[in-house]
């Protein structure tokens, strides 16, 4: 009996490792993508447009960064928004109210910069 818990332990602590392992990976990959996702939004002041109309609704961004926003993709500008909500730093920020504002600027920015 005793070797059956120690074999188990074992392959516990094994599964374990393997699922911290690859929670590194997708950590890291994630981080690669949140990299380069950034890197086609922060040209000239589009990245500081597209901020300050998400977080305080006193920007409107133009239609050139509404078509690097569009460019940027989906899926880009919602990881990148969760990142930045997920912070200690931005604990205050109303993130309903963050993700209301995206919600509007994507479905704005996707009607304005429409590729033919």
């Amino acid at each position: 009996m005793a070797e059956a818990t120690t074999r188990f332990s074992s392959k516990a602590i094994s599964a374990a490792f393997c699922f911290a392992i690859m929670g590194i990976i997708l950590t890291e990959g994630q981080q690669n993508f949140l990299t380069e996702c950034r890197k086609k939004v922060n040209h000239g002041q589009c990245g500081w447009q597209i901020g300050n109309e998400l977080y305080t609704g006193n920007v409107t961004v133009d239609q050139q960064c509404c078509s690097r926003l569009v460019d940027m993709g989906e899926k880009c500008h919602k990881e990148l928004l969760k990142d930045y909500l997920s912070s200690p730093d931005h604990a205050n920020i109303n993130a309903t109210e963050v993700w209301r504002r995206s919600d509007i600027l994507w479905s704005r920015c996707s009607k304005i910069s429409a590729h033919p």
